[in-house]
C-alpha cells in the first residue's frame, strides 16, 4: 500500500462504502471528461499539466515530481495502460473513478472535484480479483426459502429465510442489517460472506433469519437519499415478510456496521423485540470517517500532514454544524464526501439515547483486531448506557470488522487486501448471539 500512498492525498476515504445518490448528468459529463484528459496527460508524462488543475491543498501537498514518482511506481507493478475499462462519476461527491487495464493487471483511477472545479484528490491503486469465498453447505435440518420484499414493485429485493430443524412458535428470528455501501444478501466483502456464515452458524444454533440483498446493491438505478429508503424500509419491510411466513413472536435485528450504528434506531422504528450491533457505535458516521482519515495522515510524511490535517478539521467543523443545518443548507453540503442531506438525519439520532428509551435488550459486539470502529468508539456505547441488565458488550481478540481473524499487518493502510483473503466469521460470535436471545 505504501507505494501508492504519494497518490492517495486529500482522498477522504470512508472503507463502509458510499452512497447512491442523485446525479447531474452535465457535472458527471464535465467531470468524466476531465478524468480523462487528467489521465491522457498522465500517461503522455505532462505532469505539469495535471499539477495545475489542483486546488491550493493538493498543491502543497503533492508536487510534479511527487506525482510523476507515483505514476511511474504504478507503471513498475503492473505495466502500461492497455485500455479504459469503466468510467463512473457521482455528482453528489464530485468524484470520477477510471477503471485501468495495464499490461499485467489492472488500477483504478480516481479524482475528487471541488466547486471551482479544480482537483481536490488524486488516487491510484491496483485492482485485484476477489478470491472466491469458502463454500459451506447448509446445516444439518436447515430449510432455505427464497423470499421477495417489497413483491410486485420496481423495488424488489431478493432474500433468503432460514428455517432451523423443529423451527416452532418459540423460534427466535433476527433480521441482518448491512453496513453502508450496496452489498448482496451474503455482505460479500472481497473473499467473504459474513453475513452467510453468521445465518448459517445461528440456523445450526435453532435461531432462524432472514437477510436479503440492500437495495443500492439491487437497485443502483435508484436514487437513495435518506435513512429511511435505504435502511427503514427495506427493514421494516423484511420484518413483515419473515413474520407472516413464519408467524414468529420473537424477532430481532443483527445490524453489523453502519446497520450496528442504527441498530438502536432501527429497533424502534421497525418494532422489534431487542438489537444485536456488531461493530457499531454511538459515534457519528462522519466521525468514524474523520478517525480514519486522522489515521491516514498519520502514516504520511511529516512534511506533508499539516495541510492534510487543515483540511480534515475543516470537514469536522461542517460535521459538527449538521445537526443545526436546514435542509436545503444540507442538501449543498457533503462531509468528508458523504452527502450532508443524508447525514443531517443521522445527526439528530442519538442512538444511545434511543436504547436508553426503549425498554428493549441489546448486546453490543466488537472485534479487537477493527481498525476501522476503534476501541474508542465501541467504548462509547458502555460509558453512554452503564451497566443496566438489558445492556451486554462482548469483545473478541484477534477478530477484525467482519469478526473473522485478522491477519498480522493488517491495518487502515492495507484495508483492501486485508479484506480479500477468504476466512469465515468465528463461530463464537453465533454462540454468543443466540445464547443472548435465549435469556431476553
Amino acid at each position: 500500500m505504501k507505494r501508492w500512498i504519494a497518490l492517495a492525498l486529500c482522498l477522504f476515504m470512508l472503507l463502509w462504502g458510499g452512497l447512491a445518490l442523485a446525479e447531474s448528468a452535465e457535472l458527471v459529463d464535465e467531470m468524466q471528461q476531465g478524468a480523462m484528459d487528467a489521465l491522457a496527460a498522465m500517461i503522455e508524462g505532462d505532469f505539469a499539466a495535471v499539477t495545475a488543475q489542483f486546488d491550493d491543498t493538493m498543491a502543497a501537498a503533492v508536487s510534479e515530481d511527487v506525482l510523476a514518482a507515483g505514476w511511474e511506481s504504478v507503471l513498475a507493478q503492473l505495466g502500461g495502460v492497455t485500455g479504459v475499462s469503466a468510467v463512473q462519476a457521482d455528482a453528489d461527491s464530485r468524484s470520477v473513478a477510471v477503471q485501468l487495464a495495464h499490461e499485467r493487471g489492472g488500477s483504478v483511477f480516481m479524482l475528487a472535484y471541488d466547486e471551482a472545479g479544480q482537483i481536490a484528490s488524486m488516487y491510484i491503486a491496483p485492482v485485484t480479483q476477489a478470491p472466491e469465498a469458502q463454500t459451506r453447505a447448509l446445516p444439518e435440518g436447515v430449510t432455505a426459502q427464497a423470499v421477495t420484499l417489497f413483491a410486485g414493485t420496481e423495488r424488489e429485493l431478493s432474500g433468503e429465510l432460514l428455517l432451523p430443524a423443529n423451527a416452532g412458535a418459540e423460534t427466535a428470528y433476527v433480521v441482518l442489517a448491512h453496513g453502508s455501501g450496496p452489498s448482496d444478501m451474503d455482505e460479500t466483502i472481497g473473499g467473504n460472506k459474513p453475513f452467510r456464515d453468521l445465518a448459517y452458524d445461528l440456523a445450526a444454533l435453532g435461531v432462524g433469519s432472514l437477510r436479503f440483498d440492500k437495495v443500492t446493491h439491487a437497485h443502483p438505478e435508484c436514487p437513495v437519499t435518506t435513512i429511511e429508503q435505504e435502511y427503514v424500509q427495506p427493514i421494516a419491510e423484511a420484518l413483515r415478510v419473515l413474520r407472516e411466513a413464519t408467524n414468529a413472536s420473537r424477532c430481532y435485528l443483527a445490524g453489523h456496521s453502519e446497520g450496528g450504528m442504527l441498530t438502536p434506531y432501527l429497533v424502534q422504528a421497525c418494532g422489534f423485540d431487542g438489537g444485536i450491533a456488531l461493530a457499531g457505535t454511538p459515534w457519528q458516521l462522519w466521525e468514524i470517517s474523520c478517525a480514519q482519515n486522522l489515521a491516514v495522515i498519520d502514516a504520511m510524511p511529516q512534511e506533508q500532514q499539516a495541510a492534510l490535517l487543515s483540511q480534515v478539521e475543516a470537514e469536522r467543523e461542517k460535521g459538527l454544524r449538521l445537526a443545526q443545518m436546514t435542509d436545503e443548507e444540507a442538501a449543498q453540503t457533503t462531509v468528508f464526501g458523504i452527502s450532508g442531506a443524508y447525514l443531517s438525519h443521522m445527526a439528530r439520532l442519538d442512538e444511545a439515547q434511543i436504547a436508553l428509551e426503549s425498554g428493549k435488550p441489546f448486546l453490543f459486539l466488537w472485534g479487537e483486531a477493527d481498525f476501522q470502529v476503534s476501541r474508542e468508539a465501541f467504548d462509547a456505547w458502555q460509558e453512554r448506557l452503564g451497566d443496566d441488565a438489558r445492556f451486554t458488550y462482548r469483545t473478541y481478540p484477534g477478530l477484525n470488522h467482519l469478526f473473522m481473524p485478522a491477519g498480522e499487518g493488517d491495518s487502515i493502510l492495507n484495508a483492501q487486501a486485508a479484506y480479500e483473503t477468504p476466512k469465515q466469521v468465528d463461530a463464537q460470535v453465533a454462540q454468543d448471539i443466540a445464547a443472548w436471545m435465549a435469556q431476553h
